[in-house]
């Protein structure tokens, strides 16, 4: 199976449901804060391998049962990352599915789809991810709007959020996420654990926010390779609806993983201390 987002394997992987993911430069994603060179940022993420030439549509992926053991693409069991595809937006649920998001029934919008395959069930590790697939939420289950969020943004299934991890259509950070005037915070977080370590002012974080949905998305692939790895510094916009996203970001490149390149004022933000 192939996703060509390298994120989904290498900076967001929920512990536990590691999506292999094979990528073309085999190069170590830069570590996280507190760790050494080589780490990823969970101890839980995968390293990945290609795309090939050759990658197989959904139609003609054979199964992983005892008769493909001996295809090195079948494997007997595949791990993955809990992720969900709609139209070419790729979507990841980045808690644990043991810990479900509550959400008054009124956040909750109508059903705008649902999942057509189930990739967990039988597809081999040269299945090419196509719209309407998830990893593990069963075919036929609904798709919600969540009412406060563009669906380009965030989607609801059951019981969990997915958040765009790639969007081949956003030109800026605000045209990937859709936060304007729902921020409350911006938090710095431990790089283990991501446990709150403190807020930075509410003018700063006006201004960082402020700053962050005006940027370019280059996508991370454009951040991944042309910059050596560092250690990162892990920060977390809290949301009034109390849920959150984590931006993991390159001091020395002053770039967020996501793939955008922060401004001065950023980093000088990022910069200070409580």
């Amino acid at each position: 199976m192939t996703i060509p987002n390298r994120r989904l394997a290498r900076f967001f992987a929920t512990p536990g449901l590691i999506l292999l993911v094979w990528l073309a430069s085999g190069c170590a994603s830069p570590a996280p804060e507190g760790g050494s060179s080589d780490a990823l940022e969970h101890t839980a993420s995968s390293a990945g391998a290609a795309q090939t030439k050759n990658q197989t549509p959904r139609e003609r992926t054979i199964g992983k049962n005892t008769t493909n053991k001996a295809r090195t693409e079948c494997m007997p069991t595949i791990e993955y990352m809990d992720a969900l595809m709609l139209g070419d937006i790729h979507y990841v649920n980045y808690r644990s599915m043991n810990d479900p998001v509550e959400l008054p029934p009124e956040a909750i919008g109508e059903i705008i789809d649902t999942v057509a395959y189930a990739m967990s069930d039988d597809a081999c590790t040269d299945f090419v991810m196509q719209s309407r697939d998830a990893t593990f939420l069963p075919a036929g289950t609904p798709i919600h709007k969540l009412r406060d969020y563009d669906t380009d943004f965030r989607v609801y299934a059951d019981g969990r959020i997915y958040e765009t991890s790639d969007n081949p259509h956003a030109k800026t950070v605000g045209d990937l996420y859709d936060i304007e005037g729902k921020v409350k915070s911006l938090d710095r977080i431990s790089g283990n654990d991501h446990s709150f370590m403190w807020s930075y002012s509410q003018e700063d974080t006006e201004a960082f926010v402020s700053d962050l949905l005006k940027l370019e998305y280059v996508g991370f692939d454009e951040i991944h390779k042309n910059n050596p790895p560092e250690y990162k510094t892990s920060l977390r916009l809290q949301l009034k609806d109390g849920t959150s996203i984590k931006l993991p970001y390159l001091p020395k490149a002053n770039a967020l993983v996501m793939g955008a390149y922060g401004t001065e004022r950023m980093r000088e933000i990022v910069q200070k201390k409580p």
